[in-house]
């Protein structure tokens, strides 16, 4: 039998455990209950998971001692005794558990219950139903979790009647209970709480319909064609997930008929389902009197990858709405016929049916195309050029290489190399930095004059380098290389591809992209609103992902920079943090980083200031990265800079000239978002943690304002406004237990 990796030391502690006391029994009973008291008493240390272990293999002959322990109500020790009595499990033990929930001192309560999920019997469910009717939260909590674990039918109805508290994280510790139910009892009151007003509660109704998998199938389908918006593109998560046979029809209808949400997550789950039934339904789609059907259908048809719509694809490239999403999926299914109509295609009047065509000849590497591509790499779209030019280059023949050697270049014709920024001759020996024949020592070590060094400063062996300000005015020269064993120098490239190369998007990527990290944009939508994963969320209503992404990828490429260049600082403020918090310099008390207040950038001195939180920031993406940290980053505007605002923005109110500043000037953020930018190249939406490339790129000195207004002549209030929000974030929780 195979021992699951996780349960190995549990397993080992009861071996060694049972082995010790099989030995002790030969030494004589007095030996075992000095050993049992000894246990019992180390109940109340931090080894108190162990001495658990030992007295369950122990087993009956600890039972009255931890039976005593208990009825004394004394400390600690006293409530964890009820865990090795219901695991042992003999009648006594049990009994004595059962009486605890009703002890005068609620920690004894509390443990009391969360020791009955090990015990399956009805005197358990009955007892915690009880609990759970009389407890308050958060204590109330151990009794909801327990009945989940039993997975009694009949904790439905009780559990059920928490949903009718104002308190969302109730409501939520109900619906994960009845999500671990047995058989069909409680399906309808999770189908319910997909309507709930919380967003987390939301999540795990539909989490735990897909726990529950076939049995609630049925009404999936049900409220997939009679619920609300909300309800419905829910049903399609959950349905997508079960991936039951039987439920193509019904997601092929909510994808001709529902809203976008609706239609957009229908399309989705028939991805997941992966089946070709549907081939000739969404075939029939394609003449859809609605554009964002047709453009769904043809998607869908290319990711399902039958080549039996190729010619219904090819029929569709003339559609002025919904062709070049046609031209997308043609290039997907990889059809060598297709070469012809797509490079016709080239010819379209419209841009984003030339760079849908483009992107899927540079698929095909079709030799036939060259002279269509040749032509294309003197398309007035630069995106159409780049991928004209990546396909000739990609069918390599001599006259498609000469070709490709014409080409005019693009923002796209370069390589990311998020971790191999140009190196100097500066180097490191023994913690000792020597540039231009003047020696420093490295943090931690610290220096009483401003070293006259670059910062930052990348040495001969790749170590990137920052000048911190440290509270007491001294200086340090601190390691900040960006890590590849946490990730800093990747990009999502299973969804963009030409982000993780070149450092930018290609905004016709950017439009076909339906999932991220294998999440739909809408769940992602729905958990970035505000309220749901924190108090601020990290998109505005009305918002949606892929349209910052966009947004913010044209600043960015007007800024003449790349998505890595920008995650960089943030990257470098984040890994002088983590080395004070390695070194043991950071304020506990107060949740502080009080060592290091500033540093210098580009001969820009930028003040920073740092703070660490509960934790248990989640990310909408499903990347598995958390958040714990606040950092808040500032610089001043140097006269001349103040100077030059007032001239060129003078026009505006007092009020809108001071939030103007703010905004280039202050970035507030945490460890999430350097990574967002650096993968996705996110920069969050209108939320008071919005890292805004323009603000990135002047207060790390990356660009000057002259150079910045350039890029956005006149326009620079407008662009800044656009998403400045000016509050904070806090993650949304339940109180503590």
């Amino acid at each position: 039998m195979m021992i699951p990796r996780g349960s190995l030391a549990a397993v080992a502690v009861v071996l060694v455990a049972a082995c010790g006391i099989a030995a002790l029994a030969r030494q004589g009973g007095a030996q075992v209950d000095s050993r049992i008291a000894g246990l019992i008493a180390s109940l109340d240390s931090q080894a108190w998971e162990k001495a658990v272990e030992e007295l369950v293999g122990i087993g009956q002959a600890a039972v009255d001692p931890l039976v005593a322990a208990l009825r004394s109500g004394k400390g600690i020790a006293a409530a964890r005794s009820c865990l090795p009595l219901a695991r042992i499990g003999t009648g006594p033990a049990v009994d004595a558990v059962l009486e605890a929930l009703s002890a005068a001192d609620p920690a004894i309560r509390e443990h009391a219950a969360t020791a009955l999920a090990w015990v399956k019997s009805d005197r358990s469910v009955t007892a915690l139903i009880a609990a759970v009717q009389k407890e308050p939260w958060p204590r109330q909590a151990a009794a909801i979790h327990s009945l989940g674990a039993l997975g009694d039918p009949r904790a439905a109805e009780p559990l059920a009647g928490l949903l009718t508290s104002r308190a969302w994280y109730v409501r939520d510790a109900a619906i994960r209970a009845i999500a671990q139910l047995d058989g069909p009892a409680g399906i309808g009151t999770l189908v319910a709480a997909l309507g709930d007003e919380h967003g987390l509660v939301r999540q795990s109704a539909r989490e735990g319909l897909v726990a529950r998998g076939e049995p609630a199938v049925p009404e999936m389908v049900r409220v997939l064609a009679a619920g609300t918006e909300t309800v419905r593109w829910q049903a399609a998560w959950v349905l997508g997930r079960i991936k039951a046979p039987g439920t193509e029809e019904p997601l092929l209808g909510a994808l001709e008929h529902g809203a976008p949400a609706v239609r957009l997550e229908s399309a989705v789950s028939l991805a997941r389902l992966g089946t070709g039934k549907v081939v000739d339904g969404l075939t029939r789609l394609l003449t859809s009197r609605d554009p964002a059907v047709r453009e769904e259908a043809a998607s869908l048809l290319g990711h399902l990858g039958s080549p039996r719509a190729a010619q219904p694809l090819v029929a569709a490239l003339g559609d002025a709405d919904a062709g070049w999403m046609a031209a997308v999926a043609l290039g997907r299914l990889g059809i060598p016929s297709a070469a012809t109509p797509l490079a016709a295609a080239l010819e379209n009047p419209s841009a984003r049916a030339r760079r849908g065509a483009a992107l899927a000849l540079a698929s095909l590497r079709a030799a036939g195309t060259v002279s269509a591509l040749r032509r294309a790499l003197g398309d007035p779209d630069e995106e159409v050029r780049y991928w004209a030019a990546e396909a000739l280059r990609g069918i390599g023949t001599p006259e498609a290489a000469h070709a490709a050697k014409s080409a005019r270049p693009t923002r796209w014709d370069r390589d990311s190399r998020p971790c191999t920024p140009p190196r100097s001759s500066a180097t490191i020996e023994s913690g000792t930095l020597t540039h231009n024949e003047r020696r420093y020592r490295l943090y931690p070590e610290t220096l009483e004059t401003a070293p006259d060094i670059p910062s930052p400063l990348t040495t001969a062996d790749g170590t990137e380098l920052i000048v911190t300000v440290t509270s007491n005015g001294k200086y340090g020269i601190v390691p900040v290389t960006l890590k590849v064993g946490d990730r800093q120098c990747e990009a999502d490239g299973n969804d963009f591809p030409t982000l993780a190369r070149s450092g930018l998007h290609s905004e016709v990527e950017l439009d076909r992209t339906r999932t991220i990290t294998g999440r739909s944009v809408a769940e992602i939508a729905e958990l970035g609103r505000p309220g749901y994963l924190s108090d601020d969320g990290f998109l505005a209503v009305g918002e949606h992902v892929v349209s910052i992404m966009k947004d913010d990828d044209r600043i960015v490429r007007a800024l003449g920079l790349t998505h890595p260049d920008l995650a960089r600082p943030l990257f470098h403020v984040w890994n002088a943090m983590t080395t004070d918090l390695d070194l043991g310099r950071w304020n506990m008390a107060e949740h502080r980083w009080g060592n290091v207040t500033g540093m210098v950038s580009h001969g820009r001195s930028v003040q920073v200031a740092a703070g660490d939180t509960k934790g248990g920031q989640l990310s909408i993406f499903a990347d598995g990265i958390e958040g714990s940290f606040w950092i808040e980053i500032s610089r001043d505007l140097t006269a001349s800079e103040q100077a030059f605002l007032k001239k060129r923005y003078g026009h505006l109110e007092p009020g809108q000239l001071d939030a103007l500043v703010s905004a280039l000037t202050r970035i507030r953020t945490g460890e999430i978002q350097p990574h967002y930018v650096a993968w996705y190249g996110f920069y969050e939406g209108r939320t008071p943690w919005r890292v805004n490339p323009i603000a990135i790129a002047l207060v790390f000195g990356l660009r000057t304002l002259d150079q910045i207004e350039a890029a956005f002549p006149g326009r620079l209030y407008e662009v800044m406004m656009d998403r400045y929000a000016a509050t904070g974030r806090g993650v949304v929780e339940a109180p503590d237990r």
